[in-house]
């Protein structure tokens, strides 16, 4: 089985037949469906389980906006990504929920890799926009300014083993603060490990993450999984499928090992 899944949502069919076309020779990617509007995509998804969803942003009748942001109420484990002609949505794209933004004449391969890296849990815009966090949201610049690098709304934290549980608990209580962060899932034990699934109140670049948590007073070590490498933990195959539904940027976290006493 394909490991992407993808639904394709355009009210052009000679757009959808030529992304159909250039993702089917990926090995690792299936197009599970084409709509021609938002109503047939929000419709489409349900019964079709997408892990990518590659929308227009203006359609007729309802727009690709209008969809993404009904589609992520429903908190459903799919990423939409805006492949569009149209250049001065982006910052409503993603304030409804998109985790992608792409210009139609992008290179075949540069789509490819932008799929790829969004179902792996990275944000990707077109590299004609530079994206920054600002307060109370994001502003995108012109090309040119300083570029964050990779930004990364969600992510997967793996607590190494042993960790003392009163202090896993305290971290996790902690990432609120230190990430602007909400944990929607934790799975695991302390004395197995545990991979603890945050959603970041905004994207976010990955070098800020690794300093935050490399700040926070339980943390010993912290670095960036590979992503051709597997956890080095041995959960229940249960929960492994669970956390395969949507996967994201993965940190291998270490926390001390002093006594619980000794905190200050």
């Amino acid at each position: 089985m394909k490991e992407i899944r993808v639904l394709l949502v355009d009210n052009h069919e000679i757009v959808r037949c030529g992304v159909r076309d250039m993702l089917e020779q990926e090995e690792d990617m299936e197009i599970v469906g084409d709509c021609a509007s938002a109503e047939e995509a929000l419709q489409q998804a349900e019964t079709l389980s997408p892990n990518i969803i590659l929308m227009e942003v203006k359609m007729p009748g309802m727009g690709g906006i209008e969809a993404t942001r009904l589609y992520c109420q429903k908190k459903t484990p799919c990423s939409i990504i805006m492949l569009t002609l149209c250049e001065d949505c982006l910052a409503e794209a993603l304030e409804a929920g998109a985790v992608g933004y792409l210009i139609k004449d992008i290179e075949r391969q540069e789509l490819v890799q932008a799929i790829r890296r969004v179902y792996n849990g990275e944000l990707v815009i077109d590299e004609r926009f530079t994206l920054q966090g600002v307060e109370g949201g994001l502003e995108y610049l012109p090309q040119g300014c300083d570029s964050s690098g990779t930004l990364v709304k969600e992510a997967e934290l793996v607590i190494l083993p042993p960790v003392d549980a009163a202090r896993l608990l305290r971290f996790a209580y902690q990432l609120d603060e230190a990430l602007e962060a909400t944990i929607v899932q934790q799975v695991g034990s302390w004395d197995k490990g545990t991979a603890i699934d945050i959603q970041l109140q905004k994207v976010t670049p990955l070098a800020d993450i690794l300093d935050r948590l490399g700040k926070m007073p339980d943390v010993e070590d912290v670095g960036e999984q590979p992503a051709a490498k597997r956890n080095p933990i041995s959960f229940p195959q249960k929960s492994i499928a669970k956390l395969r539904i949507r996967p994201r940027k993965k940190f291998l976290v270490t926390l001390k090992q002093t006594s619980p006493n000794n905190w200050k």
